[in-house]
């Protein structure tokens, strides 16, 4: 344990702290939302485990109709880069979403959440001294005692769910080995609990392996197993590395994946890492890699949510947890309002002729090109190859230069090309093409970003895809791997 801190940026834990209160403290006074379910979507290949098939994504909303009368549109606005939550906003369309993902399955305990992960998730910093009472200190914070109580019954495999040994979670674990066997530790942990909600945080030792883009087809594995039986994932960023500049930048890229997985599901996404950035010393431990706790009479003391307390590693990362899994028992379990307003609607149906406009970064979405999108762009002038399927198409505003990240990650057997255009969706307009991701810095102007599914003039091979665009991440040294 480290029991390092600094006075002088203690004020930067109190304006964290503020703002987190901010975000998700406004419940009362709310009325109650019937369950409901979400919109269409391609259902998944069966797979593993006794579950049923997964709920249904919502669709996009329409885009907003043309003016009327030929009168002059208004200038479109360029897009934003937005910084995150530290807990993503729970609206309306996320508070549908997990209502469906609980209609699932019955046969999960509301009062019950699991643990999926590595180090940082076994630790017993990690949520376990919310079991005993004289541990917790919430600093004025008593409306989480009603949660902290509902999460303490002893129903999760005869342990309460803070200090259950969970078999999804394990030292010196990466995402592959959350899913490795039949059954897989995941689908294990999940038929001995029962549980209604997991905490997801892998990547610590993925970032190893130098490959952004297996991980995600992990996580993306991950939270769909979770979710066909029931399971409501709560998806966690990575702490920051101050032992390797490189693996920091990895898992930079790393989290900018993980929320996309969120967000495309509509889930909850817990920043971890922008919280842990405004503590001293990182809120990292001696080494650079694990958080740390806060330290008094030779013992942590990692419930102490009090402003000395939240100076440190585990202490902030559990006052975010608890706050999840209070809007979670209220807003799902308890069925109150959405807390947070709804979000605009999405404009543009993501063909050549009325492209997804993005308004602000980062921005992520599930599409699927047997369905998304249209075929109208096959061969670009800026490569050979033959995008004979479907394309779906989004278009940026860029007002300032902006380095850009453009990824797609095509699940099952889908296959699809990123391209980018200037000026205009047109074949000839490409200036760059590539296998899943491209990463350019932009000028100012209007731009275009095709993920086209590749033929090669044979059947195109379409599927659901992970699409993400964001502000570049940081370089990495050292170039991608094969795990």
């Amino acid at each position: 344990m480290d029991d390092g801190r600094s006075s002088a940026t203690a004020w930067r834990v109190s304006a964290w702290s503020h703002s987190l209160l901010l975000a998700l403290a406004v419940f009362s006074g709310c009325g109650s939302s019937p369950p409901a379910s979400g919109g269409g979507a391609t259902s998944p290949p069966p797979a593993e485990g006794d579950r049923a098939p997964r709920a249904d994504r919502p669709a996009p909303s329409a885009p907003e109709a043309e003016p009327e009368g030929g009168e002059a549109a208004a200038p479109e606005p360029a897009v934003e880069v937005r910084p995150l939550a530290p807990l993503s906003p729970f609206t309306p369309a996320m508070v549908e979403r997990l209502r469906a993902i609980r209609a699932v399955s019955d046969r999960r305990q509301d009062d019950v959440f699991m643990k999926v992960g590595d180090s940082s998730t076994v630790s017993r910093g990690f949520l376990e001294c919310f079991a005993e009472a004289d541990e917790v200190a919430l600093d004025g914070r008593d409306e989480l005692g009603e949660t902290i109580a509902f999460f303490g019954q002893r129903h999760a495999g005869g342990r309460d769910s803070y200090r259950r040994t969970s078999l999804a979670a394990a030292e010196g674990w990466s995402a592959r080995q959350v899913l490795e066997g039949r059954p897989s530790p995941l689908l294990r942990e999940v038929r001995a609990i029962r549980p209604r909600f997991a905490f997801v945080m892998n990547g610590g030792n993925d970032v190893e392996g130098h490959n952004d883009y297996t991980y995600a087809t992990r996580m993306l594995r991950i939270v769909e197993i979770l979710e066909e039986n029931g399971v409501i994932p709560v998806l966690n960023s990575l702490p920051p590395r101050a032992d390797d500049a490189d693996a920091d930048a990895w898992a930079q890229r790393y989290n900018q994946i993980s929320w996309a997985v969120a967000r495309a599901h509509r889930l909850p996404y817990l920043d971890y890492r922008q919280v842990m950035e405004a503590l001293p010393r990182r809120g990292l431990a001696g080494d650079g890699v694990h958080p740390n706790i806060f330290v008094e009479g030779n013992r942590g003391h990692a419930c102490q949510l009090t402003e000395e307390g939240l100076q440190f590693g585990h202490n902030a990362r559990n006052l975010l947890a608890i706050r999840a899994l209070d809007a979670l028992r209220r807003t799902v379990v308890a069925g109150e309002d959405a807390p947070a307003p709804a979000e605009p609607p999405v404009e543009g149906d993501a063909t050549v002729s009325a492209p997804r406009a993005v308004r602000a970064l980062p921005f992520a979405e599930l599409v699927d090109t047997r369905t998304d999108g249209s075929s109208e762009l096959e061969r670009y002038s800026c490569g050979e190859q033959v995008e004979g399927g479907r394309e779906v198409v989004y278009r940026l505003v860029i007002d300032a230069p902006l380095r850009l990240r453009a990824l797609a990650v095509g699940r099952q057997d889908a296959d699809v090309d990123v391209h980018l255009l200037r000026g205009e969706p047109t074949e000839g307009a490409c200036v760059e093409r590539a296998d899943r991701e491209i990463v350019r810095a932009l000028e100012p102007g209007t731009w275009y970003v095709a993920v086209d599914t590749f033929s090669g003039d044979g059947e195109p091979r379409a599927g659901e895809v992970l699409v993400l665009l964001a502000p570049a991440p940081p370089e990495t040294s050292s170039p991608a791997g094969s795990d």
